[in-house]
């Protein structure tokens, strides 16, 4: 695997000079991470861009160490052989047509398979969309180029897709939100050989990898995925493709995948302490969690500060919903808040601040109540609702930097003017504090935290 994800060098098989082609996307990606590392393939040119261009695999000056794919189906069995006598020992296909299309591709896939083993070569893919690596901002993919170069930043997430398009989609909204930083994204498509066990296995080695999120359509080995997550030791999250019977019929002609029994399945991952995400942006929002409160300890029991009454009143619902309960805050810390709130008010949970606001001003209220909050014991985890607009960040937000410093989880949820909202998420995302624009998410995300620390534990 390692060569997969960190090649010294590598080939691309069906390179083009064509800006509007894949092949293109494809060598530039290639070649912007590798340099003369790189090596290009297509008896159309003779060189790309100063780049040499061979007629063949045979033809290379060097046996590299990941060949990557994208000719047509019919054309892959060949090429894989030349591989195969050059000596190259890993294969990524990118190419579609495969499994994926019914009983001729899976014929044709079938065939690569028996060729690769036949000269001891293993295949990733096909029909998927390659390989990220966020440390050594290297990208063996068919993104375009201008993507992904200014937004690629390391971080401790490793992705683990089936699917190629997706992939793509989904990399380019992590990036371009700056979502969390990024170790690994591994498109695998219809795992003809390399499946997310392979990668598991490997990431259970790699320092790199803190949180691994999954989109699966089916579990290749269940045995070997249950050993994998099991040595994995570290937060899995998966979104399941295929759950429904039309859904798992679908997966059939996207990645030839068989999603099996969704009642087992389910089983089966939370046998494994695995937490489930229902779309995408669960997804993010779970492993961004999982990224910013790494650290951090974690109950059931919530304290919600809020702005609105009837805010408060829906993240109560939630937390309640969700299996979690409203804190109890300690009479030292009512006794403490009554000193900012009016005669007329006594402080609980939910803690509406706005009477307090009125009468002492925002940055007091927001420290006290962060700090009182912080140091009550009978509090696990504090879900913030903010009002956002360009005098909160003109104003100085000091009392973030109390919340950030924490070894409770923190959560906020933001309202207001959204041209201020990028600004804001920022800024308090780099304290280790993740941002939300619904109520639910950030309670979802408290409540998967506890369960993974439980799960741990």
């Amino acid at each position: 695997m390692e060569r997969f994800v960190r090649p010294g060098s590598v080939a691309v098989i069906g390179a083009s000079a064509d800006r509007r082609k894949v092949g293109y996307a494809m060598q530039a990606n290639a070649r912007a991470s590798l340099g003369d590392r790189c090596h290009l393939v297509n008896p159309a040119y003779k060189e790309i861009e100063g780049l040499p261009c061979y007629p063949s695999v045979e033809d290379l000056p060097v046996v590299v160490d990941l060949a990557i794919v994208f000719v047509r189906a019919p054309l892959v069995p060949d090429v894989l052989r030349a591989c195969g006598r050059k000596g190259i020992r890993r294969v990524m296909i990118q190419s579609a047509g495969f499994a994926e299309t019914g009983e001729q591709g899976r014929a044709l896939q079938d065939e690569c398979l028996a060729t690769a083993r036949e000269y001891g070569v293993r295949i990733w893919g096909p029909n998927c969309m390659g390989v990220v690596n966020g440390q050594t901002k290297m990208a063996l993919s068919f993104m375009r180029p201008n993507l992904w170069r200014n937004s690629l930043r390391p971080g401790g997430v490793s992705l683990i897709v089936q699917s190629g398009m997706l992939a793509a989609g989904f990399l380019m909204q992590i990036l371009s939100e700056n979502y969390f930083g990024l170790n690994l994204a591994c498109s695998i498509g219809n795992r003809s050989d390399i499946n997310e066990c392979d990668l598991l296995e490997y990431m259970a080695d790699d320092p790199c990898t803190e949180v691994v999120a999954m989109y699966l359509e089916s579990i290749a080995d269940v045995q070997r995925f249950r050993e994998a997550v099991t040595r994995l030791n570290r937060p899995v999250l998966l979104l399941k493709g295929g759950a429904s019977a039309q859904g798992a019929k679908a997966a059939l002609s996207h990645t030839a995948s068989m999603a099996g029994n969704a009642k087992i399945s389910e089983g089966l991952f939370r046998q494994l302490g695995i937490l489930r995400a229902v779309d995408f942006i669960e997804l993010m929002d779970l492993t961004k969690a999982h990224v910013l409160w790494r650290k951090k300890s974690a109950g059931n029991r919530v304290a919600i500060a809020t702005f609105s009454g009837a805010a408060g009143i829906v993240a109560t619902d939630h937390v309640m919903g969700r299996g979690m309960v409203m804190a109890d805050l300690s009479p030292q810390t009512v006794r403490r808040l009554t000193s900012i709130y009016p005669d007329w008010m006594e402080p609980g949970n939910p803690l509406d601040l706005w009477p307090a606001i009125e009468r002492n001003g925002v940055t007091r209220v927001y420290y006290e109540v962060s700090d009182a909050l912080l140091n009550d014991p009978g509090v696990d985890a504090i879900h913030f609702h903010i009002f956002v607009e360009e005098s909160l960040l003109k104003r100085g937000l000091d009392f973030l930097h109390v919340l950030g410093k924490a070894p409770k989880p923190v959560a906020f949820w933001m309202i207001g003017d959204t041209a201020y909202f990028r600004g804001f998420r920022d800024r308090v995302e780099s304290l280790g504090i993740p941002v939300f624009t619904e109520i639910e998410r950030g309670i979802r995300c408290l409540k998967a935290i506890t369960d993974s620390i439980a799960n741990n534990s």
